[in-house]
């Protein structure tokens, strides 16, 4: 490998709690979720993109949504949640040529680092919702593809701190986020028991 990355846009106490609000919420209500957005101050993304901050940003992100602290939240009416907080790439010339995530507001990219400093800051954001919400339901690891997925079952939503793939990158790289999915959307992805677990392990 050359020219690894690991950028990191980090999780708040605050965040957390506004994640929190806002999986109390059935995630079908859109007009529920846009005002519980609305009262963290989360700004539509494509006004946000328009001012200063976003002028010299490379490829800013497609997202619905952005928070203060410039995470990017996808949240387009299908019963879920996503977001990302943190990147594991590689800037070699390749797909891709120069650093994309250092350079947007609220992001840091640290050259040099690789899977140890990414899995930290994984495990410091499982960490504030294991304080706030006890020991998760799940926690599912596939050393094949040194991937990990946390999840917490709630009353309307399933609250997932996951690793996986970007699917824009042809596995070039792999985020770190937070999703939320609601309980009843037919066909949710994140059943009971065994069957999540089998499901994630695949």
């Amino acid at each position: 490998m050359s020219g690894e990355h690991v950028a990191l846009c980090p999780v708040s106490g605050e965040l957390v709690s506004q994640l929190l609000a806002l999986a109390e919420l059935d995630l079908t209500d859109d007009d529920a979720v846009e005002a519980r957005m609305r009262e963290a101050a989360w700004p539509d993304w494509s006004q946000a993109v328009r001012g200063p901050a976003y002028e010299d940003a490379p490829d800013v992100p497609d997202a619905t949504h952005l928070t203060p602290q410039g995470h990017f939240v996808t949240c387009d009416g299908d019963g879920s949640l996503h977001l990302p907080f943190a990147y594991l790439y590689s800037v070699d010339g390749g797909l891709l040529d120069e650093d994309c995530w250092g350079p947007l507001p609220g992001w840091t990219s640290e050259e040099g680092a690789w899977r140890p400093e990414f899995d930290a800051h994984f495990a410091a954001v499982v960490r504030q919702f294991t304080e706030r919400l006890g020991l998760p339901d799940h926690d599912v690891r596939q050393p094949k593809y040194d991937t990990r997925y946390v999840s917490w079952r709630l009353e309307h939503n399933v609250l997932i701190v996951g690793q996986g793939p970007e699917p824009l990158s042809y596995h070039q790289f792999e985020d770190a986020h937070v999703y939320l999915v609601s309980r009843t959307v037919k066909d949710a992805p994140f059943p009971d028991g065994e069957e999540m677990r089998a499901l994630l392990t695949t």
